[in-house]
């Protein structure tokens, strides 16, 4: 009866486990930041689409509430654009 050489087969190398690899990256607070803002923005347009749907007595809430939605948006997206030249012009930061 053939013995089976299953048992003698080497794993592949690319198999084998490594070495837990220690890398601490250092969280960019930008990034903390755009997810936040991001959230809240969610969170105000879709107050603002109740308000434009249901409030007859108060009209004059949306519009402010859109244009402060707008600029805290362009807030977010010239802070990554600062950090991207940031990081473009110094980079080793």
């Amino acid at each position: 009866m053939p013995q089976s050489t299953l048992g003698m087969v080497r794993t592949p190398p690319m198999l084998d486990p490594r070495e837990p690899v220690a890398t601490a990256r250092q969280a960019d607070p930008v990034s903390a930041f755009t997810v936040g803002a991001l959230s809240v923005i969610a969170v105000a347009l879709f107050a603002a689409a109740i308000l434009a749907t249901y409030t007859y007595s108060t009209p004059n809430v949306e519009l402010p509430l859109v244009i402060a939605i707008a600029l805290f948006f362009v807030v977010v997206v010239g802070a990554n654009i600062l950090r991207v030249a940031v990081r473009f012009l110094r980079p080793g930061r």
